[in-house]
């Protein structure tokens, strides 16, 4: 057996902290994850079936004797959900510990099983009865974690001016000096929305206007000689934006800090009122069915699979929905605490809301307040009132939200306008996509990247070589290939595109 990562030994496991802790007796080793799964662990064997486990998936290229066969399940379930559902890889013969997990090892034949400690059973906490009152429970925990920062450290935020970013910030300079706090943003061009509030929020809290990053199809061909390899497969290029910028910048007692995983905790897949949950009909389940471009086998694996993932699931914990309890267990911790610790291999990231007394709270607040991520909105007008939506417009995470379906303005008028105006530049961007193969568009300062335009104009040949190499796998068929192959009108479909291209560069 060879572990190959960094871990605490224990005695007993202690939920509250983050990172792997091993306990180990005469018969097993017990191997726990923390409930974001910040320091991810796949499982291998070698044909002499030596079992391995790592952390960093670019060591797996490197082990000898070890199969690089690739698993058709999991290649579908990265295409169409981001990522390989409960323990399933790319490979075959690699699994991965999903969040909040255990991993027992027999120590004399190296059978191992994989199972949850902790369903996130949460319940409601019906001593908060107003808004008003979350609010000030939330502040109270956030605040506590902000002033454990350390005060010698140069802090590097991502800023986009939405909730999330302008929350953090704030919280970030009440207890660090505003002179060791670098901002940056980055977007396809310097007139995008993101930048303007990113800008007017760092002004209204007196930090250094942020670094514009700008993003063009060098970035995207660039991550394809690296993203690809270190996410195992399971981050596409599309997604190299933060990675692209912390290569920029050097490295000497910086500190950045991630704003993962505020989506789920403060409530974007949050539903009001509670919807009734019917786990055999999840959202990946739903998916697999729908489609008719998948092998009976493969929609079954991705069901069972996905069934793997639910087990356990206590209705009546806290959570609105199935969709809410996906989001934060499997999504965000496979995605975006996942993209967190890739980033740090570029510049010491920080999770800083991977906190679990901070998700017990937030979890355990009435769902209404949750809902639409209202709770930010209430803890920036009592604490924050310089930064918050009366003061500041912003482009929020809950504005691609169907149930928001308008930007979130203080001024409803103007945001019924603005929505109006996105939906126009998009439907003509589309036109001109085709037209002029991407190489032309009218700027939409509501977006923040341009996949679908490079898509037409860097990446459709590159697209079509990707796609023949799969063929050639066996992974897609002739009409997949065909299906694949068209470039969508409008951004349905894109990221699936980006996806294959990277797996393609892997293979």
């Amino acid at each position: 057996m060879k572990l190959m990562f960094d871990y605490a030994k224990v005695n007993s496991f202690n939920l509250s902290n983050n990172g792997i802790q091993i306990i180990e007796n005469e018969k097993y080793i017990e191997i726990y994850n923390d409930p974001f799964r910040t320091v991810p662990l796949f499982i291998t064997r070698t044909d002499k079936n030596e079992l391995i486990i790592f952390s960093e998936f670019e060591k797996y290229f490197d082990l000898n004797s070890v199969s690089k066969e690739v698993d058709e399940t999991g290649f579908w379930e990265i295409v169409l959900f981001g990522s390989g559902l409960w323990t399933r890889t790319l490979y075959k013969n690699v699994k991965q510990m999903p969040a909040a997990t255990c991993l027992t090892i027999d120590k004399v034949s190296e059978i191992y099983k994989i199972k949850r400690y902790w369903n996130y059973s949460i319940k409601e906490n019906e001593s908060i009865k107003t808004i008003e009152q979350a609010a000030d429970g939330l502040h109270s925990i956030l605040d506590r974690i902000f002033s454990k920062l350390e005060s010698n450290k140069r802090y590097v935020l991502g800023m986009s001016g939405g909730l999330d970013s302008r929350i953090t910030l704030a919280y970030l300079s009440k207890h660090i000096p505003k002179e060791k706090i670098d901002l940056f943003t980055f977007g396809f061009d310097k007139r995008i929305l993101e930048f303007k509030y990113a800008k007017n929020v760092a002004d209204a809290l007196g930090i250094a206007c942020p670094v514009f990053h700008k993003l063009t199809a060098r970035a995207y061909r660039e991550s394809l000689n690296y993203l690809p390899r270190i996410s195992g497969g399971q981050v596409s290029i599309n997604h190299c934006h933060i990675i692209d910028f912390l290569k920029t910048i050097k490295t000497n007692n910086n500190l950045h800090l991630s704003t993962y995983l505020t989506d789920a905790l403060f409530g974007y897949e949050c539903t009001y009122p509670k919807l009734k949950c019917n786990v055999g009909n999840n959202y990946y389940a739903e998916v697999a069915r729908s489609s008719s471009q998948l092998k009976p086998e493969t929609v079954s694996e991705i069901i069972d699979d996905s069934l793997s993932i639910f087990e356990g699931f206590d209705e009546d914990a806290n959570f609105s929905s199935l969709d809410e309890y996906k989001y934060l267990t499997e999504r965000n911790i496979k995605f975006h605490v996942f993209m967190a610790h890739l980033q740090n291999m570029s510049v010491d990231t920080l999770c800083i809301y991977a906190n679990v007394d901070l998700l017990k709270y937030c979890m355990s607040m009435p769902i209404k307040f949750r809902v639409n991520k209202n709770i930010i909105d209430a803890l920036l007008n009592k604490y924050f009132n310089d930064i918050s939506m009366d003061k500041l417009n912003n482009i929020s995470s809950r504005d691609s939200k169907t149930s928001t379906s308008l930007f979130q303005w203080s001024n409803k008028f103007l945001g019924f306008y603005n929505w109006h105006i996105f939906r126009i530049l998009n439907r003509l961007n589309s036109i001109l996509r085709i037209i002029t193969a991407g190489k032309f568009q009218i700027i939409n300062k509501f977006q923040t990247e341009e996949h679908e335009r490079l898509l037409y104009s860097d990446f459709k040949v590159r697209l079509h070589l990707a796609t023949s190499k799969l063929l050639v796998k066996e992974l897609i068929t002739k009409n997949q290939k065909k299906l694949y192959d068209k470039l969508p009108i409008r951004s349905a479909g894109v990221a699936e595109r980006y996806t294959l291209i990277s797996l393609a560069e892997l293979l």
